[in-house]
């Protein structure tokens, strides 16, 4: 009976230990964000965000194209005016019938931009469910379409862009939103036009975003020492232009930033003489981003990588806009952060689903509402 007490003691005294531990790590880690949050990350000009380095797409001429909506608003006679500005919401009533989120969650919209374009190659959620105690990660297709209202079209127009039908991918919503000096909770127009079309469509509140372009994500990979993964099919495609090459084999690999960047944008693979030889749907690659994202999350979410917290900080005010500050790090993060540890929340992923369609000589994802279906 005395041992049993004796380990049971042990045991307990371990337990506490390791809760000190975990707290007083956090306890630090906060310390260590606001100190570098404070002199390194903010750049005393917060007004000016992520709309002034929008690289937009260069201006191209399109054969006009009919659009087909109901409230056209060149529709109207010639003595009628309507006040586009009384006009709700920025979508023709497009709704998402699947409920992906909890009314309570914390939601970071976070993306992945093309350094060529400028388009947001990966669109995706993170969801934090205190209440279910669960993680979330949501994919949105960057081919999905957008049927704009008459309001977001009249601005379109007025920047030459409303029969451009690129502007109609989702991926390419966030030019919209300096059109319109679209008002929100951030200091980006950009990003405002994107968190509203997500509340519009998915009744999801994004609360904070984090945008990366493909730099910044090889050297995070990079810092925390590469990701292991298996590779279902093997990924052979170079493009000179977009200064892209992927040589991955099928099988276990250890990605390094390089290859992980390869990993998460592959589409299609090609020989030497550029003829495809293999080639997935966006369904797919957001299934190898989600793979990806998950694999990083267990290998390196670990309290050891504070030691990595000062190079990781000065990569991200290189590479990353975001729109979290130092107060709600301290105040709310944390805690998240203590919860997701101390509670072990499983990760569950979603990709948003629709009906392949081509027209307007693109290809769009459009949302189906009666066949929304749960893909975790």
């Amino acid at each position: 009976m005395g041992q049993k007490k004796i380990f049971s003691k042990k045991k307990n005294l371990t337990f506490k230990k390791a809760l000190f531990i975990w707290l007083s790590c956090l306890l630090v880690l906060g310390t260590l964000i606001f100190v570098f949050g404070r002199f390194v990350l903010s750049d005393g000009n917060d007004s000016t965000d992520v709309d002034i380095d929008i690289t937009y797409p260069p201006v191209i001429s399109y054969e006009p194209i009919n659009f087909s909506t109901p409230d056209n608003i060149h529709d109207n006679k010639p003595d009628e005016e309507i006040d586009i500005e009384k006009i709700d919401g920025l979508t023709n009533g497009m709704k998402y019938q699947e409920k992906l989120v909890d009314e309570n969650s914390r939601n970071i919209l976070f993306i992945g931009q093309d350094k060529l374009t400028g388009l947001y190659d990966t669109i995706g959620i993170l969801s934090i469910d205190k209440k279910n105690q669960k993680l979330k990660i949501i994919m949105i297709p960057r081919d999905l379409y957008i049927d704009y209202n008459a309001k977001v079209k009249h601005y379109l127009e007025a920047n030459n862009r409303v029969n451009d039908p690129d502007f109609y991918k989702i991926n390419c919503a966030h030019n919209i939103g300096p059109y319109m000096k679209y008002e929100g909770k951030f200091s980006a127009y950009s990003m405002n036009f994107l968190a509203g079309l997500i509340k519009e469509i998915f009744d999801i509140e994004i609360h904070d975003y984090i945008r990366v372009n493909t730099e910044g994500f090889v050297q995070i990979v990079n810092l925390f020492g590469g990701v292991d993964i298996y590779v279902p099919y093997s990924m052979h495609y170079d493009d000179i232009y977009q200064d892209l090459s992927i040589h991955i084999d099928k099988g276990w690999n250890h990605l390094d930033g390089k290859k992980a960047e390869g990993f998460v944008r592959y589409r299609q693979s090609n020989d030497e003489m550029g003829n495809i030889t293999h080639s997935i749907g966006d369904y797919e690659r957001k299934k190898n981003q989600i793979n990806f994202i998950k694999a990083f999350i267990e290998q390196h979410g670990t309290i050891s990588n504070i030691d990595k917290l000062p190079s990781l900080i000065s990569t991200l005010n290189k590479y990353m806009k975001h729109s979290i500050g130092v107060g709600d790090i301290l105040t709310a993060y944390i805690g998240y952060a203590k919860d997701v540890v101390i509670y072990k929340y499983p990760i569950e992923t979603y990709t948003v689903t629709g009906k392949d369609k081509y027209m307007n000589q693109r290809y769009y994802i459009v949302i189906d509402n009666e066949n929304n279906k749960a893909n975790n």
